[in-house]
């Protein structure tokens, strides 16, 4: 019988109970990582964790959560050690939406709750879990990046802004923690027909522009990209806790991350797969 690649570790994961972070939950699981499922609905929690039971030989808890209310998830991380004694990893995946539209029309309000929910669950789960894994001289964060954090997303400007926020922070951790041990990376899982996508389907064709539209139509049709690949991606990056991928964003569809970092050498002290600045030089332009 082979080696379980998370055998006893402790996963903390936000969104835990439906969509992608139920894909990584239920990965985990396979490879024997003891759970906490973390999301605002107590009724899909307890569906996911009795599933992951049933099929797992892993211990699985649940703590209803609002990611965007600090003393929750306070709450939460105190209850995972009490729990569990350890938390290995982090996966911050929890996300919303938040309104679609030009940016005079939507409400002002909502934009500011989904940075809180985005931005703030990810700042505040990862400053919850940081001391615990720092009793343990290691950790391993992985955020949920991608649509709209490397490009532009004109339409989804809250949830644009959030995932580039993301991003930046995901570098900024990943410096402040190294000399614990502590690396952090931010993978990008594609384009995944999950609820976020059902509820962007409801937007009309003015209100998210015809290029965004024809977009949705596709990957309606297609079926989108594989849940597969985030989970497989978010395993290769636990399983080893591979320092040559901290502080970068790795695309679960597009990246060849497995041959990646078998050339860590060539990647470690640059800047590829993080975001910056071009600037003339870059296309062979002098201004």
């Amino acid at each position: 019988m082979r080696e379980l690649l998370l055998k006893n570790k402790v996963a903390v994961i936000s969104g835990g109970s439906r969509g992608i972070g139920r894909a990584i939950a239920e990965r985990f699981a396979q490879e024997g990582c003891n759970l906490m499922l973390a999301s605002r609905t107590k009724q899909e929690l307890e569906k996911t964790a009795d599933s992951i039971k049933k099929q797992f030989s892993v211990n699985v808890s649940i703590y209803q959560t609002d990611i965007g209310n600090e003393n929750q998830v306070i709450s939460m991380v105190h209850n995972t050690m009490d729990v569990f004694g350890r938390i290995d990893i982090l996966i911050n995946n929890a996300a919303v939406i938040g309104p679609m539209g030009e940016i005079s029309s939507i409400d002002g309000q909502q934009f500011i709750d989904t940075l809180k929910n985005n931005i703030g669950g990810t700042v505040f789960c990862t400053k919850a879990v940081i001391p615990h894994m720092k009793l343990h001289k290691q950790g391993c964060i992985i955020n949920l990046s991608g649509g709209g954090g490397l490009y532009p997303l004109p339409y989804y400007d809250a949830y644009g802004a959030s995932k580039a926020a993301i991003v930046r922070l995901t570098e900024n951790f990943a410096l402040e923690l190294e000399k614990y041990n502590i690396n952090v990376t931010a993978i990008s899982p594609g384009a995944v027909n999950t609820s976020m996508f059902d509820e962007q389907l409801k937007a009309s064709k003015d209100s998210i522009g015809e290029d965004n539209w024809n977009v949705l139509q596709k990957r309606l049709n297609s079926g989108g990209d594989s849940i597969k690949k985030a989970p497989e991606l978010a395993l290769f990056i636990a399983s080893e806790n591979r320092k040559e991928l901290s502080g970068r964003v790795i695309s679960a569809i597009w990246d060849d991350w497995e041959n990646i970092s078998n050339q860590k050498g060539k990647i470690i002290d640059t800047d590829i797969f993080q975001m910056r600045r071009i600037v003339p030089k870059d296309r062979d332009i002098e201004l």
